[in-house]
């Protein structure tokens, strides 16, 4: 977790100032850095490895539901293939969703998605913590976040750098700064100690200033 965290508190703030900041050549080579960072942090948290008796009692791979043999490298493969086609036709369909739902209202797609986008995607996904913290997994589950975390303030942003214009506007880096607080905290927290109730309310306060924040610039 402070592998993670760590990660995400260099590479966070990065993306949002890059965003302040109109240089093409300079969101090139910064992208290269993201992906060459998420690499290396990726080969480390794999070759790190750890304990593995919480993900021996995993369920098996749905490409192959027997547990007596390991699944072949092309059932790997495909279902890693399917999954990912699965996630962007989703995504696809929730942005061009969000656009119509935007222009019907009369509000801006950006106030709108930092809202939805969040409860739509990210929800569903900490579900899977909960039900790890219900079944006693809690290094699933709290990996689970922060391996998110790791992911999204390096990869997307890179995507975003190369692919986009990157000009932040003033809700999405009022956003990131919320965010960035919010992970700080945690990784203050991880490297102190435990979360205990005021760490769980300062970042339920977080979520409700940010909520009111996009309302009052929509």
């Amino acid at each position: 977790m402070n592998r993670d965290l760590g990660l995400f508190a260099i590479f966070f703030p990065a993306g949002i100032v890059l965003g302040l900041i109109e240089s093409k050549g300079l969101h090139y080579g910064a992208a290269a850095v993201f992906v060459l960072a998420y690499g290396i942090y990726a080969w480390r948290t794999v070759r790190g490895g750890g304990d593995t008796a919480e993900a021996e009692s995993l369920r098996p791979l749905t490409f192959d539901t027997t547990k007596k043999d390991p699944p072949s490298n092309f059932q790997i493969a495909a279902q890693v293939v399917v999954g990912l086609g699965a996630i962007i036709g989703g995504a696809e369909l929730f942005v061009e969703e969000v656009t119509k739902i935007s222009e019907s209202l009369g509000i801006d797609a950006l106030v709108l998605s930092l809202i939805l986008a969040p409860l739509a995607t990210e929800l569903p996904e900490k579900a899977n913590s909960f039900l790890w913290v219900r079944d006693s997994k809690d290094e699933l589950a709290i990996g689970n976040i922060t391996g998110a975390m790791a992911f999204q303030s390096t990869m997307p942003v890179a995507l975003g750098l190369v692919f986009t214009d990157w000009a932040l506007e003033l809700p999405a880096v009022a956003a990131g700064a919320i965010g960035l607080v919010g992970g700080l905290l945690a990784l203050w927290r991880i490297r102190r100690g435990w979360f205990e109730l005021p760490h769980v309310l300062a970042w339920g306060a977080l979520f409700t200033t940010f909520v009111v924040l996009v309302a009052l610039v929509g």
